[in-house]
């Protein structure tokens, strides 16, 4: 079994916008639309797409963000988005791609990750805390 994880690229984009209808069940966007969110995506530093492989299969994805902090005089890493496809779910794909993402935030000189999820994500939320994770304060957002 070999597992690796590689940044995302334009030639990647039908492939990650099928791993993200396996988040809720939802349709593909248009491969338009992808095209044109990834180019936003490419302008900020330090924001990068991953797809883990397996055996040259799309298994999962995940997103990485750096954050420059004054207060801190380092960067927070926020990840996002983290899908495993529903037939390589407690296979281990998840715990690798998170371990990737920790790795890649220490040596980007993250003093912590940071992530959120859905509240209704409850098998989500025991794979994070399995990791370490854990629960701080509350999580506030507003719809615009």
């Amino acid at each position: 079994m070999l597992l690796e994880i590689k940044r995302v690229t334009s030639l990647d984009l039908p492939v990650l916008n099928q791993l993200y209808t396996e988040i809720d069940g939802e349709s593909p966007l248009s491969l338009g639309y992808i095209e044109q969110i990834f180019k936003q995506i490419q302008q900020f530093p330090n924001y990068n797409i991953y797809i883990a492989w397996l055996n040259g299969e799309p298994v999962g994805t995940f997103s990485l963000l750096f954050i420059p902090l004054i207060l801190h005089d380092s960067k927070s890493a926020i990840i996002d988005a983290v899908v495993v496809t529903s037939a390589y779910r407690n296979q281990g794909i998840g715990k690798a791609m998170m371990q990737e993402a920790l790795k890649l935030s220490r040596e980007a000189g993250c003093y912590k990750a940071m992530l959120s999820s859905n509240l209704k994500r409850t098998a989500a939320h025991e794979f994070y805390q399995s990791l370490g994770f854990k629960q701080q304060g509350w999580s506030f957002s507003l719809e615009l």
